[in-house]
């Protein structure tokens, strides 16, 4: 009977937002698809062809934009100043512009601007890569705020800490798995645990260890959490492992190193639920698995698996990214069998996941270079996108008929031309 609750709460979660918001990052399904209709498949800032219109960014960063209502919120960063930004949805105008707190540089020129907020609504939650946590309302007025570096150290990933909360039912669920700088924090210890806090009053509701055999840089972890089938899913540190929402408890854990085991085998790309099957890249695209809701393995696919994009599920197939190498690969989820596979024709590579809409699939490179692919069986190519941009990794989103695009210092708002 818990394991049928978690089921029904998982596609109630689902279909709460079907039709209308982008809430949290890979959307309404968690799986990077939704149900946006009438999408542009080519569009043009420079003669303003399908563009309803264009917002300058106090500030840079790598959010993906979270749409509730009539307003889309993003973190940035100004001279190591963190914001949490909230834009007017129907004009593009800035509608308020907060100074949380202050970050720190980055590895590769980057900043703490990387993890996307979450909201249910009424609330909007805004993570920053070094630690600072803070809530709003929807018109806002700042709700709480924390320093989860108080409490657990320095968040010292390699790459600097990117995950973005998974919620749940009121709750946000965080992962903490990381290797330690303790040279630069004495107090530092090797985090692996997923901490629960409520959204309404950002205090910790729990937090749960989690025991792995990984060692040094596989200790990092980058990935959002999902909804699994019974519990919640996360990868890193060698293992794929799935939690009771009530207290992080594991209840099952698929080791992806046992008859390889590294020190680098660090974690990008997260976990996305595709029907009874969670699916995961193994560290650093060897392979990629998928999981049944009692931890043992369907099928595992050997070929142009990602390192960092997430892939995307529209209800049948998988979409899958090689963002290194520059492939696109469809899958079936149930039999995990190769469908199309097509080389993309992009000089940058691709951090971004995918995003599957309206029969389509969009992608977008380093360059802000959007490519468009029809959906399903067939693998065309339909548009090709430049928007000349640098160190683009935000993922694309779609909500009713518009597009979302985040470049790093502007949000870009793509709807056919009425």
């Amino acid at each position: 009977m818990k394991t049928k609750g978690l089921v029904v709460g998982a596609l109630a979660l689902a279909s709460a937002a079907l039709g209308g918001d982008w809430m949290q990052w890979r959307g309404p399904e968690l799986n990077g698809s939704c149900d946006a209709k009438h999408l542009p498949s080519t569009w043009s800032i420079a003669s303003g062809e399908n563009i309803a219109w264009s917002c300058d960014l106090p500030g840079t960063g790598q959010s993906t934009p979270i749409v509730a209502g009539d307003r889309i919120f993003l973190t940035t960063s100004l001279d190591n100043q963190l914001r949490a930004v909230c834009i007017d949805r129907a004009t593009g105008k800035i509608a308020w512009d907060k100074k949380v707190g202050q970050g720190r540089d980055m590895p590769r020129n980057g900043n703490a601007a990387h993890p996307s907020a979450v909201t249910d609504g009424k609330t909007v939650c805004f993570l920053y890569g070094q630690g600072t946590m803070v809530a709003f309302s929807l018109d806002g007025k700042q709700l709480w705020k924390r320093e989860l570096e108080d409490q657990y150290g320095l968040l010292a990933t390699k790459f600097g800490f990117s995950s973005s909360p998974l919620l749940h039912n009121g709750t946000l669920y965080l992962p903490l798995l990381y290797l330690a700088n303790t040279k630069k924090d004495p107090n530092s210890e090797n985090s692996t645990k997923l901490v629960a806090i409520d959204l309404k009053t950002g205090k910790t509701r729990w937090e749960a260890d989690r025991p792995t055999p990984a060692t040094k840089e596989s200790l990092d972890s980058y990935i959002t959490p999902t909804l699994g089938l019974r519990g919640i899913i996360l990868t890193g540190a060698d293992l794929v492992t799935s939690h009771d929402p009530e207290n992080g408890t594991v209840q099952w854990a698929f080791d992806v190193a046992k008859d390889n085991r590294k020190t680098n085998w660090r974690i990008i790309s997260s976990p996305v639920q595709a029907g009874e099957l969670t699916v995961t890249a193994y560290p650093r695209g060897r392979t990629m698995v998928a999981l049944k809701a009692d931890g043992g393995k369907r099928w595992d696919y050997e070929g142009y698996v990602p390192d960092v994009c997430t892939p995307a599920y529209d209800g049948q197939l998988l979409y899958v990214l090689d963002g290194v190498k520059r492939y696109l690969t469809c899958l079936d989820a149930k039999s995990g069998r190769e469908q199309w596979q097509e080389k993309i024709e992009s000089d940058k590579g691709f951090f971004a996941s995918p995003l599957v809409a309206d029969g389509k699939v969009y992608l977008i490179n380093f360059d802000g270079e959007v490519f468009v692919y029809a959906a399903g069986t067939t693998g065309k190519a339909i548009g090709r996108i430049p928007m000349q941009a640098t160190n683009s990794y935000a993922s694309m989103v779609a909500v009713d008929d518009a597009l979302y695009i985040r470049l790093p210092n502007r949000l870009v708002c793509a709807r056919i031309n009425k």
